[in-house]
Order: structure tokens, then sequence, then C-alpha cells
């Protein structure tokens, strides 16, 4: 049984090693730490010794590209397409967006410099958190990318212009495109001898990634994962007819291809007097057959205030007793 918690927002050794003690003595056996662009830029060594150290203590490490070039999840900002412009995804309202494009060849390097800096660390699986085209959960229709490297490379494949309607060749762009992406990226890390876990958000967000067969089918893909978290006002109803759903959806793609499976359970903005919904997802994950459960975050995200737990200790209790 993998039990583990993300660990962001502390660049102190020493204060993140007491945090990673306290994972380790509560019973979790695995963390995650996030890899953010200005981590990589300011804080590599710092970040190897904090990986290091956990991997020290026994604990399973995940990393993942925190919110890098916003073509991943994360609160973290990304200044990539500031420095290049060309780099931006374009939506359909016609206007860049803050999120590079998964087929621009500069995104492409900067991803495999960011695979050679982390790879450098004793992590054991690189965590692809949540790869998407960009979109806003305010205005869902206003799809991505059409630049100008997607302009050429639709044009090229299906011989036309790109529509301006999210038409069956332009879904399977869109997939085609981030499956190649992660193939190219996957492939990079099983040659640097780590392993590779893809986290899909859940269908109700237009990723451009629906068929998670074609994640589990990729050879150097090694386990698959996702996150149905709920919205505040969510029913208990819900958030157990989600989990069970994507559980067990999980499952039956995994056992198909050979691959491991993971469940991200929501320790973030939980309300009180809900913290039970985190025993509800952990049962349903485990009634599916997943032995590989995680929380975002440590201790109800209690640092990062926009998604702290209403209470934190209640959170990371009955995560804890529920997980253990």
């Amino acid at each position: 049984m993998i039990k583990g918690v993300s660990y962001f927002g502390v660049r102190s050794p020493k204060l993140a090693h007491m945090d990673l003690v306290h994972i380790k003595e509560a019973g979790f056996n695995a963390v995650l730490h996030t890899w953010s662009e200005e981590d990589l830029q300011y804080y590599y060594d710092t970040m190897k010794q904090i990986v290091n150290e956990s991997a020290a203590m026994g604990l399973s490490v995940y990393v993942n590209p925190w919110g890098v070039g916003r073509v991943f999840g994360g609160e973290a900002y990304s200044e990539l397409t500031a420095r290049n412009h060309d780099m931006c995804q374009v939506a359909l309202d016609g206007k860049p967006k803050v999120a590079a494009c998964p087929n621009h060849p500069e995104f492409r390097a900067y991803m495999h410099k960011w695979i050679a800096t982390v790879c450098d660390t004793d992590v054991s699986t690189i965590f692809w958190d949540e790869p998407h085209f960009y979109f806003e959960k305010g205005g869902l229709s206003n799809w991505s990318c059409r630049c100008e490297k997607c302009h050429e490379l639709f044009r090229a494949r299906f011989g036309y212009e790109i529509p301006a309607e999210l038409t069956n060749d332009v879904k399977q762009f869109r997939e085609d495109s981030l499956i190649d992406f992660l193939k190219e990226m996957a492939e990079d890390v099983h040659a640097r001898g780590k392993r590779n876990c893809v986290c899909m958000l859940p269908p109700w967000f237009p990723a451009g990634l629906d068929d998670w067969s074609r994640v589990a089918s990729l050879n150097a893909v090694d386990e698959i994962a996702s996150d149905p978290y709920w919205e505040r006002g969510a029913t208990e109803e819900w958030v157990r007819e989600k989990y069970r759903e994507t559980a067990n959806k999980l499952v039956e793609v995994a056992n198909r291809y050979g691959k491991s499976v993971q469940m991200w359970v929501k320790a973030y903005q939980i309300e009180a007097g809900r913290e039970n919904d985190l025993a509800i997802a952990v049962e349903e994950s485990r009634t599916a057959g997943i032995k590989n459960i995680f929380a975002w975050s440590y201790r109800g995200t209690e640092t990062l205030s926009w998604l702290k737990s209403d209470d934190p200790d209640e959170v990371a209790r009955v995560f804890r007793n529920a997980v253990l």
C-alpha cells in the first residue's frame, strides 16, 4: 500500500525536514514535492536536498512540474510565455493565453531541461499533473489552441485550416498533440531510470485528453491517476458517485495495459463538518482495488490560505485514519 501527501510551499530544508519527519511518523510512506519554474531557476540545490532527504527517510518520492507553462496543474505562476510570446497557446477568441503550447518546440526543450534537472535527484516517479490545453472554468467554450504551430501541424495532418468549431478532427488533433507530448517526455524520464505517473483531469473538464487508454498504452507510462475533486457545496452523494466512477474507470484501463493505479483525494478548501468526504473518497477508491492513495495536500493545505481547509487538523485526522 502506498499512502502519501503532496507537500509544497516550504523551501527551507530545515523546516521541510521537520514536516517530513511528521509525515513519516504519522504512517505515510510517500510524498509528492512540487517543482515549479521558480524552483528550477532559483531553488535547484534546495529542492535537491529536500527530495534526497525525503528518499533517505524511506519515503517514495514523486515530483511534479507544478504549474509549469500552465500546461500542468498548480497554483505556481509561469513566466515562460512572458519571455517568449510565440510559445503562447491561442484560444478561439484569438487572444494569447498565459499557457505554453505543448506543440511548441521551445516548450518541449524547456521540459527536457526540467526533466534532466529533476531526475538528477533521488526522485522515484515523475508525476505528470493534469496535462491539458488551456481553459478557464468560466468560459469552457473558449478552447485552445490555435497558435501558428498548431495551425501548421493541423494543416499538415488534415489538409485544411483548423476550423473555429471544436469538431471531431480538432478533438483528435488536441488529443494526439498531448499524447505525442507525453510520449516524448515519459521516454526521456524512463531513459534516466525514473518512473512516470500521469494524472488525468476528470472528464468534466475540457482538457483535450479524453481517451485514458491512450495514456495507459504508452510504454513509458508506469502508472495512471486521476483527481475527481469536488467543489464547495457538492453533496456526499456526488463525492461517492464520482470517486466510484473514476476509480472503476482507472482500474479497468490500468488492468487492460498492466499499469499501476493512483487516486488523489481532495484535502483543500474542505468545509467544516464535511471532512468525512475524504473518508468516502478513500473508501470508494479502496473498494475499486486502488492501493496507492494520496491527498492534496499536507495538513489540509493550511499554508496556502486560498486553498486552506476550514479545520486543517480535522482534515488531516480524517484522511490519516481513512488511509492508514
